[in-house]
């Protein structure tokens, strides 16, 4: 573990290198105890998230719990520009050291200290974690010697939420001994027949659950979380980027990144106009304005939509099988396709992954009652005057995120929507 003291704050530290875990709002007590046990930890920190808890614990001596401290790792996840994205790294420089932080959908997944000349190796294997994953990636850095970053961070990020973070010390249980004492004592005195009273036979044990009950309760889970209808929320994107001027004080548009829910994020690049300008003519809408250091970029807050049209489990007997979706999405523009599950022409790609069961468990004979709900992901690649396609979507399709950028090329806007899609087996 790394500390830094903060500025401004006597005694106050803040704290590099917990241990993260995520669990359940409900029970959380218990489960707090449980990933503390297992890591032999004495203090602890959390963050909340929609559904779930998120929890970093650590091992601190005696000299290292005088003043206040303060996880690093959850005040960047708290920050704005970081719980809009699905993925984001943070790198900070400490000389020949570097912080590491990786916040994921939310999340804080890894908070380590690395050593400058293995950072590159480091940042090549997270990356392949998130490719994997389906998760675009953007990356933080504040320091010298830290190269090819998205966006800068800036140090005084860490200060703004001054009650996010803070270090607790693990509550202490009430002991055992104490309530053991009073029955042993009840007993004693009480003779054969309080003895009788007092200890009953024990309870059987709960039956474990079902293959059912376990697959019911993942599909209360997953359709639980945001599942806007992608035939609904894309072309509403499409339609409120189409109203905002690609040109804007001598920057034009580059890229937009739109997450599950919150405004996107709008990347400009520079064509001829200086920062000072943006920022007086920006509306608004457009901020917060963030300039980077390059000189060439700024990033700005991006359209807003929410719809609330959902997957619905309700509409479920309607819904199409796998084929019958891939035949619906091979539309006219994708008569060249070639491999069912690739349909591809003329630049609109639909890539639809094999669905898979919410459980892993695997049913034995005769416990499976009527179809399942499975899940896919799929992504459409394609340029803006195919997005009118998207409008076609079946009712079994949820967006997750929406990437748009301006070709270089000279061949127009190009877009990637990606998500999820639910079928009956």
């Amino acid at each position: 573990m790394h500390f830094e003291s903060i500025p401004g704050e006597k005694g106050a530290k803040l704290v590099f290198g917990l241990e993260w875990r995520a669990y359940a709002v409900k029970g959380a007590a218990a489960e707090r105890r449980r990933y503390a046990q297992d890591l032999g930890a004495t203090h602890y920190t959390e963050i909340k998230a929609k559904d779930e808890t998120i929890a970093g614990f650590c091992t601190l001596e005696a000299a290292e719990r005088k003043g206040k401290l303060y996880s690093a790792a959850a005040r960047i996840a708290t920050l704005d520009r970081v719980r809009r994205r699905p993925a984001v790294l943070v790198l900070i420089q400490n000389d020949e050291r570097v912080h590491l932080v990786l916040v994921s959908r939310g999340a804080v997944t890894i908070d380590e200290e690395v050593a400058l000349n293995a950072l590159a190796d480091r940042r090549d294997e997270i990356e392949d974690q998130c490719a994997k994953a389906g998760l675009t990636l953007s990356t933080l850095g504040h320091g010298p010697q830290l190269h090819a970053v998205d966006e800068d961070f800036e140090l005084r990020e860490l200060l703004a939420a001054r009650r996010i973070g803070l270090v607790k010390k693990m509550p202490v249980t009430v002991p055992t001994a104490i309530p053991l004492l009073v029955i042993v004592g009840a007993v004693f005195f009480g003779g054969k027949q309080l003895v009788e009273f007092l200890n009953p036979p024990p309870a059987p044990p709960a039956p474990p659950p079902t293959f059912m009950q376990e697959y019911q309760a993942a599909v209360i889970r997953t359709l639980a979380a945001p599942a806007q209808l992608a035939k609904i929320r894309l072309p509403q994107l499409f339609a409120s980027f189409g109203a905002q001027e690609s040109n804007v004080s001598g920057w034009q548009f580059e890229k937009a990144l739109c997450g599950v829910a919150g405004p996107c994020v709008v990347t400009y690049k520079r064509q001829g106009g200086t920062f000072k300008e943006f920022d007086a003519r920006a509306p608004e809408s457009l901020r917060p304005v963030v300039f980077n250091s390059d000189g060439w970029h700024l990033t700005t807050r991006g359209p807003e939509v929410t719809v609330p049209e959902r997957v619905a489990l309700a509409e479920a007997k309607s819904w199409p099988t796998q084929q019958a979706l891939i035949k619906a999405l091979q539309t006219d523009p994708q008569k060249l396709s070639t491999k069912p599950d690739t349909l591809d022409s003329h630049g609109y790609v639909v890539d639809i992954k094999p669905a898979e069961r919410l459980i892993a468990r695997q049913p034995v004979a005769g416990e499976i009652q009527g179809p399942l709900v499975q899940r896919g992901s799929w992504q459409i690649d394609g340029y803006k005057w195919q997005s009118a396609l998207l409008a076609r979507l079946p009712d079994n399709m949820a967006l997750d995120t929406l990437d748009i950028d301006l070709k270089e090329d000279g061949t127009g806007v190009h877009f990637t929507a990606r998500g999820k899609y639910y079928v009956l087996n």
